[in-house]
């Protein structure tokens, strides 16, 4: 079919333009027999194989390791999931030993978060990752995995509640140790940390130093940031900025070691030349000393309290 030109006679015999006259109605009939667009996938639409015998000797597996029947567990597990590496339940299963049988909750994470991508709606992958994020100090992490738990459970099951429930008692944690009012203004400030750990990392001095300040002018106390803040100071060559806020780091917490490392570096620095580079490993040093048991006092009982039972 030729095109009509916009500005050329109406065929309709009007003796008007075409983009005066019938145009509109043109287009709009055009519109109206165009084939339905498909709808957008939603978020909860996938694709899992479902293999009944495997789940059955899952199944069969971890009622042994409810019953304490660790005997040739680990290699029963292992050779399951080589045979069936991208399967739901056989990651499951293996990131409920590492969890609950072995007490590493590290090695756990990776095969929960399989288990999860493979089968979203598995409640129970969610909740015990949130478990293991919680025991590593991820606090971030273990939050979006409770929603996630709290989802895909019925509001009256049992998952459910004990999600609601670890929630709760983040939020009391967070209260008590942080100035935020909730657990949600604790997260935003964790994010905004995070991309000022982002540009200090790219080197982009400037904007880390802006980004920092601003999560202290959130949490005065916050150790980290103080670490890091002086990390871009040095990085532009500011020296007692960068002393200053590392000795306010110090004070905070004594035995925080990358301060006490760095601050030798940056002592012996000279003030209007930049610094070359420092340890920056700060974002995962807490969570480290939770893995070591050595964190402060009081936060690794209580995140031992949230996921006792």
């Amino acid at each position: 079919m030729t095109a009509i030109p916009r500005n050329g006679p109406c065929p309709c015999g009007s003796g008007k333009k075409y983009k005066k006259c019938c145009l509109q109605q043109d287009e709009a009939l055009a519109l109206q027999n165009q084939p339905a667009a498909l709808p957008a996938p939603r978020e909860d639409d996938f694709i899992a194989e479902i293999l009944p015998k495997v789940d059955e000797a899952v199944d069969r597996l971890l009622i042994r390791v409810e019953k304490g029947q660790f005997a040739n567990i680990e290699a029963d597990l292992k050779l399951l999931l080589q045979k069936h590496p991208n399967y739901h339940t056989t990651n499951y299963a293996m990131g409920v030993y590492l969890a609950m049988v072995l007490a590493e909750p590290q090695r756990a994470i990776p095969f929960f978060q399989k288990a999860v991508s493979v089968f979203p709606p598995m409640a129970e992958a969610h909740f015990n990752l949130a478990a293991c994020y919680i025991k590593s100090a991820q606090i971030s992490e273990a939050v979006a995995s409770l929603r996630m738990a709290i989802r895909y459970s019925a509001d009256d099951d049992y998952i459910s509640r004990k999600a609601h429930g670890e929630l709760r008692g983040l939020e009391k944690m967070v209260k008590e140790h942080y100035p935020f009012p909730t657990l949600d203004a604790y997260l935003e400030h964790q994010k905004l940390f995070d991309l000022a750990f982002q540009d200090l990392q790219a080197k982009r001095f400037e904007s880390a130093v802006e980004l920092f300040n601003r999560v202290l002018a959130q949490n005065l106390r916050h150790v980290q940031s103080h670490g890091n803040v002086a990390l871009a100071y040095a990085g532009l060559g500011q020296k007692a900025l960068a002393l200053e806020h590392l000795d306010k780091a110090l004070a905070l917490d004594p035995t925080y070691e990358p301060a006490i490392q760095n601050r030798k570096v940056i002592s012996r620095m000279t003030e209007g030349q930049p610094q070359g580079p420092l340890a920056m490993a700060e974002t995962d040093y807490y969570r480290e000393r939770v893995e070591a048991k050595t964190a402060p006092a009081g936060w690794l009982q209580k995140l031992k309290r949230l996921t006792a039972g």
